[in-house]
């Protein structure tokens, strides 16, 4: 289907221009056409003038000397009036509605006319008596010379018939216009629209690349332009697929390579906490340091989950939705008995049978973990968090507590951005969510005030469902 698309495209440019230098060459073309026309039919009018004065001055003359009465004009008659037709006669009956435009008067030296044709006036023509062309009031005449140089002939042809041949020829040129050009609207963007579908395809498998996806774009059109821009965008991709992947493998390696060196540090600070009799000075400060590791081990696990939310996949390995409602429990179960500090989980679990989606469970548990540490974390600890299943694919998770400004809720997925209200967690657990959503084309939603309601926050999470 044929459509032209938005007035800032390649598509509708081209269409817009091309049509517009096809028509305005067409106008050109149709109205030098016009004027070359009016101009030979000026010149064969004239010379049809020409030639009829020429061939019938001496015929006018012997019929002059032979019906002239005195003081009488002669009124020639119309052709094959006159005449009586045998049965076997090959005259036309359509010769009995031609109309003769030509008028002819034959005037002596003083102007007076001597003879004319039916359809000439009485009155001379208001034209001089000299040879060559004249325009009178309604017609163009021609005179010439006749007889012993006494008597002129003056063949008439009225204006308005000339002109109205005229302009019947010029519409007839132009009329075919007002069809070819829609014709030609149609046409061209039929043609624009074929030979621009080898770059809308490049752009919609540039368009589907990203951060997850840096897979090379197939060469498989021989236009050079096209092949051209192609092999750039691979090349580029392949140096950002290789600097994406020196910084994933960087954070994954450090990240799993500090959680050994953390994990026995945090073991010899907790049994150095409970070798220190209570009161003792170093006491308080080896509850510090072991506080100061346990931030630390939870901020090497959010850079292993950042590193793997930010590599390509996320999406269920068969390719289907599958049942992520056992997951979501385990994930919740899990919470409650770490005891986290903070408000209690309140979970609605009416639509958990219908929950399913095109994701990888582990993927998912990672994202459901985070929003949940997260509202938490943040959320105020009179309400308690809440967990709702909507329809078969969306996950609300709100808390409470005192709303984040708009400025500050645009910023949240972004990367060691902490919420104002506490400083408490690493700045990593909705950066996770969004990389993870962003890879299974899922869909992160962050309000603040709660709907309906005059504080707190929501994350909503909109899962891609094959």
């Amino acid at each position: 289907m044929m459509k032209i698309r938005a007035q800032n495209s390649l598509q509708f440019i081209l269409t817009k221009r091309l049509t517009v230098i096809v028509a305005v060459f067409w106008v050109i073309g149709a109205a030098f056409a016009a004027y070359t026309a009016r101009h030979e039919m000026e010149e064969g009018a004239d010379t049809a003038l020409i030639e009829t004065s020429r061939r019938a001055s001496t015929l006018v003359i012997d019929y002059l000397e032979n019906h002239q009465d005195e003081g009488e004009i002669v009124v020639l008659p119309e052709p094959g009036f006159d005449v009586e037709l045998g049965d076997d006669s090959d005259y036309d009956e359509d010769f009995d509605d031609f109309d003769d435009f030509m008028q002819y008067q034959l005037r002596n030296a003083d102007g007076e006319v001597l003879l004319r044709s039916q359809n000439a006036p009485e009155t001379p023509f208001d034209t001089p008596l000299k040879p060559g062309f004249s325009n009178g009031d309604k017609v163009r005449v021609y005179t010439s010379v006749t007889g012993n140089g006494d008597m002129f002939m003056q063949v008439a042809e009225p204006t308005e018939h000339r002109n109205e041949a005229i302009i019947e020829t010029v519409v007839s040129q132009f009329t075919p216009l007002i069809f070819l050009i829609p014709v030609t609207i149609l046409a061209v963007v039929y043609s624009v629209t074929r030979a621009l579908g080898p770059v809308r395809q490049v752009r919609n498998e540039i368009e589907a690349r990203g951060e997850g996806n840096l897979t090379p774009i197939e060469q498989d059109d021989p236009i050079e332009e096209i092949n051209t821009i192609v092999t750039a965008v691979n090349r580029l991709m392949g140096k950002l697929e290789a600097a994406l992947s020196v910084e994933r493998s960087f954070t994954a390696n450090s990240a799993h390579e500090l959680r050994t060196p953390i994990a026995v540090a945090l073991a010899q600070t907790q049994r150095l906490v409970l070798e220190l009799p209570e009161g003792h000075d170093s006491r308080k400060r080896a509850v510090q340091t072991e506080e100061a590791l346990k931030r630390l081990s939870r901020l090497a696990e959010k850079l292993l989950q950042l590193a793997r939310a930010e590599s390509s996949g996320g999406f269920s390995p068969t390719g289907h939705n599958q049942d992520l409602g056992p997951t979501l429990n385990l994930v919740i179960e899990d919470l409650r008995r770490a005891g986290i500090d903070g408000a209690d989980i309140r979970f609605d679990a009416d639509n958990l049978a219908t929950l399913s989606a095109n994701i990888d469970l582990d993927a998912f548990a990672i994202c459901m973990r985070n929003l949940i540490e997260n509202a938490l974390k943040y959320g105020g600890d009179e309400e308690p968090v809440e967990i709702r299943v909507v329809e078969d694919r969306i996950l609300q998770v709100s808390n409470g507590g005192t709303p984040v400004s708009p400025a500050e809720l645009s910023q949240l997925t972004t990367r060691f951005k902490r919420s104002s209200n506490k400083a408490d967690g690493s700045g990593l657990g909705l950066a996770i969510v969004e990389a993870i959503a962003r890879n299974t084309k899922s869909e992160l939603k962050l309000y603040s005030p709660r709907p309906d309601h005059t504080d707190g926050f929501m994350a909503e999470l909109r899962l891609h469902q094959s």
